[in-house]
């Protein structure tokens, strides 16, 4: 036999020897288990662990390269035209005859013809007191005209705020 055999044969030898007295027992066993656990964790994610770094790296550059570019979410062009979707009954002409320095606010329905189908006083506001306040109310909303509601260009009823204020004020809130 070579030499070099001989001695080759016993280092493997002396190894296995040190090898089980290491691992005999409870406790070998349980190092043994261990080393076997985190052996086989290290050979299942050192697969994943290459693609998910560039992944997450790729992510975060075209992420960076995007929003270097993006200036919010509203970019207003100087020859941009408003698009009013929905718009809120105005007021066209309004007959105010209201006795005395009264203050009445009212919420009115205004119907797709721009009148007055009904009106309601808001919370807190109170209502009218006398029978002729509220005759001249009802007259100045009969001989009122509005615009109406639109949506999308078209006329639709709707809700409007108004506010009364003695024989000269009027004050409109959508």
């Amino acid at each position: 036999m070579p030499a070099h055999l001989v001695f080759s044969l016993r280092s493997i030898a002396s190894r296995e020897a040190a090898r089980r007295r290491y691992y005999a027992g409870f406790r070998g066993y349980v190092r043994g288990l261990a080393e076997r656990i985190a052996l086989t964790k290290d050979n299942l994610m050192r697969p994943f662990a290459l693609p998910a770094a560039g992944g997450i790296a790729s992510a975060v550059f075209l992420f960076v390269m995007v929003m270097t570019n993006f200036q919010g979410i509203v970019r207003q062009h100087p020859n941009d035209v408003p698009l009013a979707l929905a718009t809120e009954p105005t007021v066209r002409s309004v007959f105010l005859d209201l006795a005395g320095d009264n203050e009445v606010t009212l919420d009115l329905y205004v119907d797709e013809q721009g009148r007055v189908l009904d009106y309601a006083f808001p919370d807190g506001s109170g209502s009218i007191k006398t029978a002729l306040l509220r005759r001249n109310l009802e007259t100045t909303l009969l001989l009122s005209e509005f615009n109406p509601a639109t949506t999308f260009g078209r006329p639709v009823s709707g809700w409007v705020r108004v506010k009364f204020t003695g024989r000269s004020q009027i004050d409109v809130k959508g």
